[in-house]
């Protein structure tokens, strides 16, 4: 095995933040969550430590953005706490620093090994690494068999992308729209209009301010818990992201009746955050600002929007993602366990919080063995059922304090298709 390297580079550091920039900026697979600018603002939802640890031997190192988190729980009527790491949300997982593809398993093994000595060295319990789909990283553990001794691997479901190769360039829209969401654009282009910010504009401040009102009183009328709301230093963070943010608006007269947040990367745009009012889901708000991020991304040279998944499969949610016409993805998340002891500990106790829960399975039952593994997955039939869309645009449902679900991802997007 050759010799593991390891490197820190902490987001709040400027000569940190500037290597970690050039490394994230010279890979030819980069994406827009391994910037550290993105991983500062998520570790305002986390009240966590934003940091890049890289690893790996020679040219063939990998990048991981995490966030190093406090954590702890009421158990026995004692306060328990300790620390882990996980991705933040979204889709960053690994970064290859050197090629594009999938990693080699000897590649692997040596960010692993880097890992497990950064974990012990911080007294970590586990770290959480969030894979990206679009990147079929999941497939870089397979078989699961394989790498059952060293990570638990846990598929969630699908997430949805927009095909930005696949154009209509009469109607300025994805080709592959179902009917009712092109009837959605035909009703939104009669009532509604676009604006847009980036986030180096000099309106993008007052942009996010708009768009965060309007988010907020989504989550009033959803009787939201407080985890899916963000404080104003997150938005804040956000807008430091320059031109990788994108901010729109969608207004009805005077009126702004939706908005969403988009990021952009080399290859990939992401739906962010989103919300509409009343007026904004009459008109089929969402629809058209979901096309106009894909326009969006399609100038920046991106070849897929990523819209994300639904709550659970087969959802209302998610048949209205996959509506867009494009392809799917499997989404997967692997825990490396630093300190097995501690982790079965912490999974013991009652309502613990994700991700220490007893039914957490090992790597082998996920997915059984004689199943086949694919990138992308099939397209369902269309059901022509207009959904309530109560989930972020672009990730898989939220994680709630609870632990029922294992990302912190999708903070309660309402994006409600309109008839």
């Amino acid at each position: 095995m050759p010799n593991t390297t390891v490197e820190t580079l902490t987001a709040t550091n400027p000569a940190d933040t500037e290597r970690w920039s050039a490394l994230v900026g010279r890979s030819p697979a980069r994406d827009v969550y391994y910037l550290p600018a993105y991983v500062r603002a998520s570790s305002e939802i986390e009240h966590s430590e934003p940091v890049a640890m890289v690893a790996g031997s020679g040219a063939r190192r990998i990048l991981a953005p995490l966030l190093i988190r406090p954590m702890s729980a009421v158990a026995d009527e004692s306060r328990v706490e300790w620390l882990d790491a996980c991705s933040p949300y979204g889709y960053g997982g690994l970064l290859n620093l050197s090629t594009t593809g999938k990693v080699d398993k000897r590649d692997l093994h040596c960010f692993l090994e880097g890992l497990h000595d950064w974990c012990s060295e911080r007294h970590l319990v586990c770290c959480v690494l969030r894979l990206h789909p679009l990147m079929c990283q999941e497939e870089w553990f397979m078989p699961v068999q394989y790498w059952q001794n060293f990570v638990r691997i846990v598929f969630r479901g699908a997430t949805s992308a927009i095909d930005l190769n696949d154009w209509d360039s009469s109607l300025d829209q994805p080709k592959g729209l179902r009917r009712d969401r092109c009837a959605d654009m035909r009703c939104a282009r009669r009532n509604l209009r676009v604006t847009w910010a980036n986030g180096e504009d000099h309106d993008a401040e007052a942009s996010l301010n708009l768009f965060a009102r309007l988010y907020s009183q989504t989550l009033d009328r959803l009787n939201a818990k407080v985890f899916y709301r963000f404080s104003p230093s997150y938005f804040s963070g956000l807008a430091a992201m320059s031109q990788h943010l994108g901010i729109a608006l969608v207004w009805h007269g005077d009126e702004p009746v939706g908005g969403n947040l988009f990021l952009f990367g080399c290859n990939y745009g992401h739906g962010h955050l989103a919300g509409t009012n009343q007026t904004g889901r009459k008109y089929g708000a969402s629809t058209l600002l979901l096309v106009e991020g894909s326009r969006r991304a399609r100038q920046r040279g991106c070849e897929l929007l990523n819209i994300g998944g639904g709550i659970r499969s087969g959802d209302p949610l998610e048949d209205y993602k996959r509506s867009f016409g494009g392809p799917s993805y499997r989404y997967a998340y692997v825990i490396y366990i630093a300190d097995p002891e501690r982790f079965e500990q912490l999974c013991r106790m009652p309502n613990a919080p994700w991700p220490y829960r007893i039914s957490t399975p090992l790597a082998h039952t996920f997915p059984p063995a004689s199943s086949p593994v694919r990138c992308a997955l099939p397209a369902p039939v269309p059901t022509g059922k207009t959904p309530s869309l109560l989930a972020r645009v672009g990730s898989l449902p939220a994680s709630p304090p609870t632990g029922d679900s294992p990302s912190l991802g999708d903070h309660f997007k309402s994006i409600k298709s309109d008839k």
